[in-house]
């Protein structure tokens, strides 16, 4: 998965969640933005507002256990600066 971040005027979040046709066919795709979105959903209250996300699904996505794939996103948000323990 990729993030992509960028600053907006507004007091929260807006995310896009890309998948292409290298992820597979529209079942495939849709699972893996439900799965994405739904990682975000539970790390939501932990990341600071104020942010525009682009998230990119790849391939792998599909085959990663859904734990994997919550603690891949934390892991970008915390690479990007976005977890509020982080933000002292």
């Amino acid at each position: 998965m990729v993030l992509g971040v960028n600053p907006n005027p507004f007091d929260h979040n807006r995310i896009a969640i890309i998948a292409g046709r290298s992820v597979g066919g529209a079942v495939q795709r849709n699972l893996a933005k439900r799965r994405i979105r739904s990682a975000y959903h539970n790390l939501k209250s932990e990341v600071i507002q104020g942010y525009d996300l682009v998230m990119i699904a790849r391939k792998p996505i599909l085959d990663f256990a859904y734990a994997h794939l919550e603690n891949a996103l934390n892991k970008l948000l915390d690479q990007a600066g976005l977890l509020k323990d982080n933000a002292s």
